[in-house]
């Protein structure tokens, strides 16, 4: 553009008579003349404007626009620059938070099996469970959901693929999890069947557990995965 630009200054000098002027003198439409009309497009395409070099007639109209194209142009390149850092910070920041939920998947999943293996014992004591304990096992019932929720939404609509050693230890760590579960609710005894969260807790679970299996996600995934995914579907069957 600042090329461009310095010609049509050079040739309004050479066709037209008038140009760029130089202090008093106008600027020859020769060699140097030319060096000159590139010099004062570079001045003016980066605002600087010194002030040695100024247009005759029609052509400060030009200048004038060269200098407001020179301002967008350069505005445009640092947005792109900038915008390109924040998608890289973005970016960074996303897969930190990511990894850090992934943790915190692994880590409420692990307190769900300890919860769930407390309440058994207290089960085989007790065999009807009290009240404090049946609030906690209803507590438990909605971390693991919220948790099974974020494992589906990783399966199905997860914009971070995470690596399959990570997923493996999730799905593993969730089969446990539905295996004790199923075995919790299959021997549930009568006595605490009366609460209406837990067993609407259960039939989410069921529900979000039946939707995960080797066929069902729309990635493709290792065989290993595809069978915990099976399991996982199949356990869902056994606590509906």
């Amino acid at each position: 553009m600042i090329i461009a630009f310095g010609v049509v200054y050079w040739l309004a000098g050479i066709g037209m008579g008038w140009g760029l002027q130089a202090g008093n003198a106008v600027v020859n439409p020769d060699l140097s003349g030319f060096a000159t009309a590139i010099y004062f497009s570079f001045v003016t395409a980066l605002s600087i404007g010194y002030g040695d070099v100024v247009p005759l007639g029609a052509l400060r109209i030009l200048a004038v626009i060269e200098g407001i194209a020179g301002l967008l142009i350069f505005g445009c390149v640092i947005s792109k620059l900038v915008s390109r850092r924040q998608e890289e910070l973005m970016e960074e920041i996303q897969r930190t938070t990511f990894d850090d939920r992934l943790d915190r998947v692994r880590t409420n999943l692990h307190l769900v099996f300890s919860d769930l293996g407390a309440v058994q014992q207290l089960q085989a004591e007790q065999g009807v469970l009290p009240e404090q304990v049946l609030r906690r096992l209803e507590s438990t019932v909605r971390v693991f959901r919220g948790e099974l929720q974020t494992i589906h939404d990783l399966l199905y609509r997860s914009s971070v693929e995470p690596d399959e050693e990570t997923l493996e230890s999730l799905l593993a760590n969730l089969v446990i999890c539905l295996q004790s579960l199923a075995e919790k609710n299959g021997s549930r005894p009568s006595g605490d069947g009366q609460s209406v969260t837990l067993d609407a807790g259960l039939r989410s679970i069921s529900n979000l557990a039946k939707e995960i299996c080797g066929e069902c996600v729309p990635r493709v995934y290792a065989p290993a995965l595809k069978v915990s995914m099976d399991q996982i579907r199949e356990l869902a069957r056994r606590i509906a």
